[in-house]
């Protein structure tokens, strides 16, 4: 059985590198879109200098990430399409940051992620005016267009949706079977127009891949799908401890010792985000 992670990164080489050096094993393949603006051969290095095996996207596709925007969504699928074109039989893929850290052992991982649950946190529906988040895609944003960003023209001008599946909101972060995978590509591939609709939406890594899940055959295997009940807590998002105590709404707490030790208590495998001093690594069997 093998499994892809996918590892979406833009700063820090030397932490990417301790993470996908953590990750190396003859059943994972661990592929990492760098972002435009950065310098992928400092990644390049970084992964050579510990001996980790990675397959990057290449400079052709490679995308301008920008928070909040479609970018993110676009450079997620470029590392999807890159392992499902690879011809490997995967299991299952994960989707992390270059900030993120292990948090266990690989055999507990590689136990993990041999279910057939659709690790994805949903938290709510996009389809109420008192819901936060409604007008993500209902207005017109421009985080993938700074110079209309900056003019404060973001979320003033409404607009209408792009006909598709209903829209629910969770965490970017997710692992999905290979078959999740295929629905969410088949999507994609079949309806462009949908995607391109969300172009001016805000935060579509939120909505995106799990409106499309949650409203296909494999909906009752997402693991945290909060529509109709009230979130046991609000740190685990699919299998990552993410602390949002200190709320900012555009990036979460950075780990602590205190709350590493939370997120080792946890049911996560992994954590976000570590800062750049970051050292501890969990322990390795194998």
């Amino acid at each position: 059985m093998r499994f892809a992670v996918h590892v979406l990164v833009h700063e820090h080489p030397r932490l990417f590198a301790a993470l996908i050096a953590s990750l190396q094993h003859e059943q994972i393949d661990v592929y990492a879109h760098v972002d435009d603006t950065s310098r992928q051969d400092l990644f390049e290095s970084a992964a050579r200098a510990v001996g980790a095996e990675v397959v990057f996207v290449p400079q052709p596709r490679r995308v301008n990430v920008r928070w909040g925007g479609l970018s993110l969504v676009r450079a997620t699928r470029e590392l999807v399409e890159l392992a499902v074109g690879s011809g490997v039989d995967h299991h299952r893929h994960t989707l992390l940051s270059g900030a993120d850290v292990l948090l266990r052992p690989l055999p507990v991982l590689l136990e993990r992620w041999s279910d057939d649950a659709e690790h994805l946190r949903i938290d709510r529906r996009l389809n109420r005016t008192e819901s936060q988040g409604y007008l993500k895609p209902r207005r017109f944003w421009f985080p993938d267009q700074p110079v209309l960003d900056r003019a404060w023209l973001s979320g003033r001008v409404p607009r209408r949706l792009p006909p598709g599946p209903p829209l629910v909101e969770g965490s970017q972060w997710w692992s999905l079977t290979s078959p999740a995978i295929r629905t969410i590509l088949d999507y994609l591939d079949d309806h462009p127009a949908w995607l391109r609709g969300h172009r001016f939406s805000l935060c579509p890594d939120e909505f995106v891949f799990h409106s499309i899940l949650a409203a296909s055959g494999l909906a009752p295997k997402i693991t945290q799908n909060y529509l109709d009940r009230t979130p046991p807590d609000d740190t685990l998002h699919a299998l990552h401890f993410i602390d949002w105590s200190e709320y900012s709404g555009i990036r979460p707490a950075e780990l602590t010792e205190q709350s590493l030790t939370a997120a080792l208590a946890s049911p996560a495998m992994f954590a976000r985000k570590v800062g750049a001093d970051w050292t501890w690594r969990a322990e390795q069997t194998c």
